[in-house]
């Protein structure tokens, strides 16, 4: 999705008016339920991404609480590929067991039911994982993953 927005601007319409808007695909639920509220209530940070170092500095100083979600999105050329920013994510949720992080690249759709949830932003989206897997578990108390594939859950819930 190439657009002349800016990617925060993007990166906060795409948390406003899709993932909190409900769906039939997640049992007319939002794709991401608790979007909205962590956004209104300032719990979500956009970052544009500045180096691995200031990335390492920022971690260390989560705050639990307070920040919720930490979304830091790649700008310029020299962008990294699908591929290179899954292994990112991999090795910071291997690094920071707290944390989960998540690869989010233009390149690499994700689809539930025939509804794409990518921004079509490159970014790295940092989540508190304790405060995840609780919400996850109240998720799968209802409807919301019958439509996901086992690509999905394997590729979403199970890292």
């Amino acid at each position: 999705m190439k657009t002349t927005e800016s990617s925060s601007d993007q990166l906060k319409k795409w948390i406003l008016d899709f993932l909190s808007k409900p769906n039939p695909a997640f049992d007319n639920l939002p794709p991401c339920p608790y979007a909205k509220k962590a956004w209104v209530e300032g719990h979500v940070k956009i970052k544009q991404f500045e180096n691995f170092n200031k990335l390492d500095q920022d971690l260390i100083k989560f705050s639990y609480g307070t920040e919720e979600v930490i979304i830091y999105y790649f700008n310029g050329t020299a962008l990294p590929t699908s591929n290179d920013l899954e292994k990112i994510a991999e090795k910071y949720n291997k690094r920071y067991r707290h944390l989960l992080f998540y690869d989010e690249h233009p390149d690499s759709i994700e689809n539930v039911d025939g509804v794409q949830i990518n921004s079509g932003v490159c970014a790295l989206i940092v989540q508190d994982r304790k405060d995840l897997l609780e919400k996850r578990k109240e998720l799968m108390k209802t409807n919301y993953y019958d439509n996901w594939t086992t690509e999905m859950k394997e590729r979403i819930i199970e890292r």
